[in-house]
């Protein structure tokens, strides 16, 4: 059952989802290498654990974007934004996937972490 907006917060889901898809997009169309430096130039994390590259990431899609309480984490189907009760996953591209599974770059040998 669809539940109706309880503050402004539930009302502002839907620019905060536009938002953060266009960040997706944007980020989404780079390189496993342009993604990189992008999360390392944006972020104060390293990239050496997974949970390193997770906290980078989101830090580099919400840094520029108000979002209105709403809170962004992973989730095994992407990108999940939560307000209170309210939940909604969005995909993230593959790019995103190969770089939180810390596929390599050019140059660079694999992380297992």
């Amino acid at each position: 059952m669809a539940s109706i907006p309880h503050d402004m917060s539930d009302l502002y889901l839907a620019p905060v989802v536009l938002t953060i898809e266009s960040q997706l997009a944007e980020f989404g169309a780079l390189s496993l290498s342009e993604l990189a430096v992008s999360v390392e130039s944006a972020s104060t994390n390293t990239d050496l654990t997974r949970e390193q590259r997770e906290a980078g990431l989101l830090f580099t899609l919400a840094q520029f974007v108000e979002t209105h309480g709403w809170a962004l984490s992973w989730d095994p189907r992407g990108l999940r934004l939560t307000h209170g009760s309210n939940t909604l996953v969005l995909g993230i591209p593959e790019v995103f996937s190969d770089y939180l599974n810390g596929a390599s770059r050019p140059g660079q040998s694999a992380n297992t972490h």
